[in-house]
């Protein structure tokens, strides 16, 4: 017997993750190249959204396919999160063992870890790093 649930996620709780994640959960093991920051602020400039953090997401909803990189070689590419991507990413860590860290960012209890977790699963679709 399979049982399928499928989760609502506000972008506001897909900001903060984003924010979290990038100021904080996250900086261990990620780097957002020139080129990345540069695709970002085409599709969100500074004067529609001053916060990098949170322009991420405004540009990935937007069509922008944005690349991580890492954060000890910062040329190289070791991810990459796009809205279809994060679609199925999201999905994927809905209907993982690690669904927890999603819900609790869904039920206002995340913090620094769960939303590494996520943001992890956008960018690679699994747990890499931790």
């Amino acid at each position: 017997m399979t049982i399928e649930v499928n989760l609502k996620i506000s972008t506001e709780v897909l900001e903060d993750i984003f924010v979290t994640a990038l100021e904080g959960g996250s900086n261990y093991w990620y780097f957002l190249s020139e080129d990345a920051v540069k695709k970002i602020r085409e599709a969100v400039p500074k004067s529609e959204d001053p916060y990098l953090s949170t322009s991420i997401l405004k540009a990935i909803l937007k069509g922008v396919e944005v690349p991580i990189n890492d954060a000890e070689d910062e040329d190289e590419v070791i991810g990459e999160i796009s809205l279809k991507t994060m679609l199925a990413r999201l999905q994927k860590l809905a209907d993982s063992k690690n669904n927890s860290a999603l819900i609790n960012h869904i039920d206002g209890n995340g913090d620094a870890d769960t939303a590494d977790i996520v943001l992890q699963y956008l960018a690679f679709g699994e747990i890499v790093y931790g």
